[in-house]
């Protein structure tokens, strides 16, 4: 079969592995595989298993409409845990539920063993954040939504819930009255349950004002560890703590003292200890992140409940609270300092991915490194390496380790082939001895080797202030150095602070695939090149990224890829802002598609969920307006004469529809050609697979418009016109 560059239909094709859990013995891999059905214009997450050793294929454990997610092994390996949501499987319970259409995250067991249908363990109606097994696989600890019968009320209100009554008001006390994903916040806690398998039967261990997540039984059995902000100004710090409390709810201890923002962590082997990820101090978006540990017996145990311990050991925040004018937090600040020490701190590699334990001296985690991610390999004595992948074009994407620490998942993916998993011992991966040709499973490999593929290059360049830059290049497929430069799109990406790789991205290939060469700049501001090359930008977004972008295109048209008269610039969220700003520096570009960005930073602060960001990078806008107005992109609105397709979420909390209805007016009142395309009920992110791929044709047939390549592939592939808003 003659081999085609990928079509929108590739979409349906394309799985991403988002979870990986090695069995205790590491002779199994439990996996989550997120893939799009065409029929239901749907993303569904399912569980699969696969033996160590490839003798078998991949078996799907859960099907259908449902969700899935979180698969949590037993000590023994008999029983896997998960989260997901389904109907209720009791029969008169889903009849009552106004859950039965939309059901919430409840924990369901898999009895590998005897096999059947998953059993359902939890019937919270507020549903289960996440959970952990107890250390001898009779218990189970999760964290939940716990309203009072107040709350409980307004709930039922606000969506709607009584019978012959509207939706009710939404009333809002929290600084933080939205968040990403799940719209306006209410005052409902987080609190922890225990739940005994043998008899069913569930007590809570936590109650009171503050939310307690995350929660890990320790392997001795004695603790069980949580994050939990107990500041008393949860919504304006990112100040989240690890707390420890016994199984029987009877002691509680204090691990970290308020100045870390405890993120993801992990029980050493003895119990001893706790490796944990933060960044310090917690609020600055461009300290790297770090691995640290503390010794559990250098805990603070409280003498007073648990429920009660708000706002002990800060003191008391000054009049003058978020008054600042330059940026930095001006909250409460902890009294104490937390004894942790930081495993790798001169590394300067930012933490991307979890911790494990190889032993009570050695830890691995997952780095940024120059614009790829690695897992690396920290030592208690100081040592920091990285050591897979070695190929300079594959990127770690996840990791697991079993619990006998015997055995390595691992899920990599480069621009040439899509994620797939592997297993490894320790040794053979440090050798060198594991092949990535030979994965444990063919999720994608076995369609893909059908496409034509971009073939990547990674450039490296100085910008106007002599600062080197790295960049990725996807050409077209078989395109060679004696072939005609080609039509270049620059694709930003998002963050600010991230990072380019070399993994299988399936726009870039699209529209490599389309004939555009595809430029990735990882500029100033992204991590993986050092704390100083990401802090740079802070308090003053604009003018270093765009240098770093321009000169990317400077070097790719004088090294002959790119057609100096066919250049075309898009990027989503970050990327949206920065295409926003160098539409308005230059007029380089024959036409650019802003996505999901942002325009004004004076009025888009309180009506998207950072003002915690925005407070440390310039502090409040009443104080420091010139600022936030000279950063906007909207500052430059009278230079901008670039053609521009702009798109946006109708529930996009992060960066707010507002922000492209103005860019989008401004822009119509100087008679520049520009479209403005609202995605109905979508939030920061596309989460319809058709919306996803009317995003492509959209971009496609914008950039043709006005130079572009031709892009008439997805008509014959069952997309037509039609579907298309007419244009302006």
């Amino acid at each position: 079969m003659e081999k085609i560059p990928l079509s929108l239909d590739d979409l349906y094709r394309l799985k991403h592995i988002t979870r990986v859990a090695l069995s205790p013995d590491g002779q199994r891999v439990a996996m989550v595989v997120k893939e799009n059905v065409k029929a239901k214009d749907a993303s569904y997450e399912h569980l699969f298993l696969v033996q160590n050793g490839g003798c078998c294929h991949c078996h799907q454990l859960t099907r259908g409409a449902s969700q899935n997610r979180a698969p949590g092994w037993s000590k023994d390996g008999r029983y896997l845990a998960f989260l997901s949501k389904r109907a209720s499987e009791d029969w008169e319970d889903e009849a009552k539920s106004q859950d039965a259409k939309d059901p919430t995250w409840q924990v369901w067991l898999f009895d590998l063993e005897w096999g059947g249908e998953p059993r359902q363990l939890t019937r919270r109606k507020e549903g289960v954040v996440d959970f952990s097994w107890s250390s001898d696989g009779h218990q189970i600890v999760y964290s939940s939504r716990d309203p009072s019968k107040e709350q409980s009320e307004y709930l039922k209100s606000v969506r709607g819930e009584a019978k012959g009554e509207k939706k009710g008001p939404f009333v809002i006390r929290r600084t933080q009255h939205k968040a990403e994903g799940e719209g306006f916040l209410d005052e409902v806690s987080t609190h922890l349950f225990v739940l005994r398998l043998d008899t069913m039967q569930t007590r809570q261990l936590t109650g009171g004002r503050g939310s307690e997540k995350r929660p890990s039984w320790s392997p001795d059995g004695r603790w069980i560890a949580f994050v939990s902000n107990r500041s008393g100004d949860e919504d304006n710090n990112y100040r989240n703590d690890l707390w420890l409390m016994s199984p029987d709810g009877t002691q509680a201890r204090r691990l970290t003292y308020g100045d870390m923002a405890v993120s993801q962590y992990a029980w050493s082997p003895a119990s001893s200890r706790i490796a944990f990820t933060s960044s310090f101090p917690p609020e600055d978006s461009y300290a790297l992140t770090t691995v640290w540990t503390v010794e559990v017996e250098r805990g603070k145990d409280l003498n007073e409940p648990f429920a009660t311990y708000i706002g002990k050991g800060y003191e008391e925040p000054a009049a003058s609270t978020l008054s600042c004018q330059g940026g930095g937090y001006d909250g409460s600040y902890p009294l104490m300092q937390t004894p942790a020490t930081a495993w790798g701190r001169d590394w300067d590699r930012p933490v991307v991915g979890p911790v494990a334990w190889l032993d009570e001296d050695h830890l691995l985690t997952m780095v940024g490194e120059r614009g790829k991610t690695r897992l690396a390999h920290l030592t208690s004595s100081g040592g920091a390496r990285t050591v897979f992948p070695v190929d300079p074009m594959s990127a770690l994407e996840r990791f697991s380790l079993s619990r006998d620490r015997s055995q390595l998942a691992l899920v990599t993916s480069s621009p040439h082939q899509a994620p797939e998993v592997y297993v490894s011992s320790w040794e053979d991966l440090t050798s060198g001895t594991l092949s990535q040709d030979e994965p444990l499973t063919d999720f994608n490999a076995t369609w893909l080797s059908d496409r034509l593929c971009a073939s990547y290059r990674r450039v490296e360049f100085l910008n106007t202030d002599g600062v080197p830059v790295e960049a990725l290049v996807a050409m077209p497929p078989g395109w060679s150095e004696e072939a005609a430069p080609c039509p270049l799109v620059v694709k930003i990406h998002g963050g600010p602070m991230t990072y380019d790789e070399p993994r299988f991205e399936f726009t870039t290939q699209f529209l490599a695939g389309q004939g555009y060469a595809v430029l990735m700049v990882n500029y100033r501001g992204s991590i993986s090149y050092g704390e100083e090359f990401c802090r740079c930008i802070k308090g003053d977004w604009g003018p270093r990224e765009n240098d770093d972008i321009m000169s990317g295109v400077d070097t790719i048209v004088k090294r002959g890829w790119a057609d100096p008269q066919r250049l075309f610039c898009t990027g989503f969220s970050q990327g949206g802002i920065m295409t926003n700003w160098a539409i308005g520096q230059s007029n380089r570009f024959c036409a650019a598609v802003s996505e999901h960005g942002m325009w004004d930073y004076v009025s888009a602060f309180g009506t998207d969920d950072c003002h915690v960001w925005w407070n440390d990078d310039l502090g409040m806008p009443w104080h420091n307006r010139a600022q936030y107005y000279r950063m906007s992109p909207a500052s430059a609105v009278e230079a901008i004469e670039t053609p521009v397709l702009i798109t946006a979420g109708e529930d996009d909390w992060r960066c707010p529809l507002s922000q492209a209805e103005q860019m989008y007016v401004a822009l119509k009142k100087r008679n520049i050609p520009t479209e403005l395309v609202v995605y109905q009920e979508e939030g920061h992110a596309i989460s319809r697979p058709r919306r996803a791929i009317d995003r492509l044709i959209r971009m496609c047939r914008w950039f043709e418009r006005y130079g572009g390549n031709p892009s008439g592939a997805e008509s014959a592939r069952g997309y037509p016109s039609g579907n298309m808003a007419p244009s302006s």
